[in-house]
């Protein structure tokens, strides 16, 4: 998958921190220890020189050169265990004088040879789902602060529901579906008015996945079809990051608010083949809409509905808008 130019340098100025850091921590480390335990200074000192000996034999070649490369290779390991045996003596760990790297396979560089790392990967995918989600309320949305107390417990509605026993229902089957979640879970619909939970439990469960190393993307309606808008009709509106890939196979897409973006053609057209793609690789999608079946259907037509009602699990919220009760009550 294409990424942006500026999401290639954002990652690569993040592996270089991570790697100054690690090396700077590193020098820290073994300035104090040299300072402590000058044996393992001169220790360290004598291990360059046997480095440097065995190479310059080696270039040097002859017919006593392996006898003396050898030799330095015993001299080098009887060394390293010296230093590790002053290490232990001291209560050191054995990785005291090394630089402890964010990744051990590439050492922060984000490449193996020329193959990028499966470090650098992983960064660029979650900037990326950054530059095209808005991912901050999942500090704040949590299935732990999901407050039941705001739902009424005497049943209202044409239904007659009694809306806490409801959502209960509805809270436990998120928290299963995140713990449980898996590249191939099924995809839900969350359904209900304004101010119900839906974007909290969306956020609820996106920061459980992302914790379990998932590619999640949480964007809202709008946010997510102006991107692929752009990206279709602008020279170089979405600059060379592939939106419709990015969400067509992430782990899991989380669209929330699905009907407040402007209505057109394209998006309807966009929002079919986002879904119909989905569901064909059986990636799983969570959506959270304000409408109900007779508003989807007017807006956005049986093929789009069809899908949604035939692949997605519905979950209807209920209650009255906690925003207002919040702040009116």
């Amino acid at each position: 998958m294409g990424y942006a130019k500026e999401i290639y340098q954002k990652a690569q100025r993040a592996l270089d921190e991570s790697r100054a850091a690690a090396q700077q921590d590193a020098q820290r480390r073994r300035a104090a220890l040299y300072a402590e335990l000058p044996q393992l200074g001169e220790i360290e000192r004598e291990l360059s020189a046997t480095g440097l000996a065995a190479a310059q034999a080696a270039i040097g070649g002859g017919e006593n050169a392996a006898k003396l490369i050898e030799r330095l290779r015993a001299r080098n390991l009887a060394l390293q265990e010296r230093r590790a045996e002053i290490l232990r003596n001291a209560g050191r760990p054995a990785d005291a004088l090394t630089v402890r790297y964010a990744c051990p396979v590439c050492q922060d560089t984000g490449y193996i040879g020329q193959k990028q790392c499966a470090c650098l990967q992983k960064l660029l995918r979650e900037l990326a789902c950054e530059s095209l989600g808005d991912t901050s309320g999942m500090r704040d949305c949590r299935f732990e602060n999901f407050d039941l107390a705001y739902y009424p417990v005497e049943p209202c509605g044409p239904y007659n529901v009694v809306p806490r026993r409801a959502m209960e229902k509805v809270l436990s089957a998120c928290r299963e579906y995140a713990r449980t979640f898996s590249p191939k879970s099924e995809s839900l619909l969350f359904l209900g008015g304004t101010g119900l939970g839906k974007t909290h439990l969306s956020l609820a469960i996106s920061y459980e996945v992302v914790r379990k190393s998932y590619g999640v993307v949480y964007t809202t309606a709008p946010r997510l079809l102006d991107k692929l808008q752009a990206q279709q009709f602008s020279r170089n509106g979405g600059g060379d990051t592939d939106y419709q890939a990015l969400a067509g196979e992430c782990d899991l897409l989380v669209i929330d608010d699905l009907g407040a973006e402007f209505s057109t053609s394209f998006s309807v057209a966009a929002l079919y083949n986002l879904i119909n793609s989905r569901i064909i690789g059986h990636r799983p999608t969570v959506i959270s809409t304000n409408f109900d079946e007779q508003v989807l259907r007017e807006r956005y037509g049986d093929r789009i509905l069809s899908r949604l009602l035939c692949a997605y699990r519905p979950m209807q919220f209920y209650g009255e808008d906690i925003r207002m009760l919040k702040r009116y009550g």
